[in-house]
């Protein structure tokens, strides 16, 4: 009868015919491996919206005036990514608003961006 070996160190396993793994160590170690590497873009996609997140709450909080203007270049340099966000919302007045959880911003005239805090 040929020995099992344990599908994430490849030691021999004692005990049971139907074990896959030696221990708890490598069957969570196996598991760790297979699931961080399917849900390595989500990962990367999340860390970029929780970031896009951060820049317009501080952007937002950061301003007095009312409207919470910044230029489309300067929200750039911050490290916010453009083409990332969670929804898109129609507002009462008929524009756009690119949202980020419940910041966003509504793109105006010569790349100025309203940064605004969604309902």
């Amino acid at each position: 009868m040929e020995k099992k070996k344990c599908q994430f160190c490849e030691q021999i396993i004692q005990g049971r015919q139907d074990k896959k793994f030696c221990d708890d160590q490598c069957r969570s170690g196996f598991n760790n491996k297979i699931y961080s590497e399917n849900n390595r873009q989500m990962k990367h996609v999340n860390a970029v919206l929780k970031k896009n997140r951060k820049i317009l709450e501080s952007l937002y909080f950061e301003k007095k005036t009312s409207p919470k203007t910044v230029f489309e270049k300067k929200i750039q340099e911050l490290g916010f990514v453009l083409n990332f966000h969670t929804h898109i919302e129609q507002l009462d007045d008929g524009e756009t608003c690119i949202c980020c959880y419940e910041y966003g911003y509504v793109p105006t005239s010569n790349g100025v961006l309203a940064v605004i805090k969604v309902k």
